[in-house]
């Protein structure tokens, strides 16, 4: 049995959006000013990146000052965002509040530890290989432990066998992996054509970050409610 029904699934995760933008808006205020610092730096660390590639040198290379400490700011920024976006998708809108920062330590490192163990197995082979479609691959076949974020987030036991059926599985890794990843390059695409500034483009991916988190909520709920997917 299918949960997953596309066409209803994006709607609900826009309408929601639509709904509680203000509430978004609010607890996405303190985390994204902690991101800040590491955001001013990130041009200067895609020229360092950059640079390595094409050298493969790094003695040369002046890192940005406090660059490890803006790094963890934004880490721990992000999780915050994240966990209480999924928390208010699930809990509902009084379980955050614009002051509700992470504090519990085990929740900010099985958390930490998730996004570590899905950003490894969908890069490394694409790394071992140099075969970019591996990545897509690896991500279908991990993507319903991306489920336990919500888990972490609402305080749950993570869980690893979800045992969601073919049909599930497709509808939720298109949802989460492909759909974002052609709007962006769509609407990148036709930005750059117009000539608009490339401030349009990183709106258009902050829009699909937020949508990814709640349309990944919003599937947690479907398919707790139906253990049978």
């Amino acid at each position: 049995m299918n949960v997953l029904p596309i066409n209803k699934v994006i709607l609900a995760s826009f309408a929601f959006a639509l709904t509680h933008w203000k509430k978004i808006i609010e607890i996405s205020i303190l985390p994204v000013l902690i991101c800040t610092p590491f955001l001013m730096i990130l041009p200067q660390m895609l020229e360092i990146m950059t640079s390595v590639l094409n050298t493969g040198e790094m003695t040369s290379i002046q890192a940005p000052d406090n660059m490890s400490l803006y790094l963890l700011m934004f880490l721990y920024g992000y999780l915050s965002l994240s966990i209480n976006v999924y928390r208010l998708v699930v809990l509902g809108e009084k379980s955050v509040s614009v002051m509700s920062l992470v504090f519990n330590v085990n929740q900010i490192m099985r958390f930490f530890g998730l996004t570590l163990l899905v950003g490894i197995v969908t890069t490394l082979p694409v790394m071992l290989t140099g075969v970019p479609f591996l990545q897509l691959v690896m991500y279908f076949l991990i993507v319903p432990i991306t489920l336990n974020f919500i888990n972490i987030s609402i305080g749950q036991a993570s869980q690893y066998k979800w045992n969601l059926n073919f049909v599930t599985q497709i509808n939720l890794f298109f949802l989460q992996a492909v759909l974002p990843a052609v709007v962006g390059m769509i609407f990148s695409a036709l930005f750059t054509s117009i000539g608009f500034p490339e401030v349009f483009t990183w709106v258009i991916k902050a829009v699909l970050f937020y949508w990814t988190m709640v349309n990944l909520a919003l599937c947690y709920q479907l398919i707790v409610k139906n253990p049978k997917a």
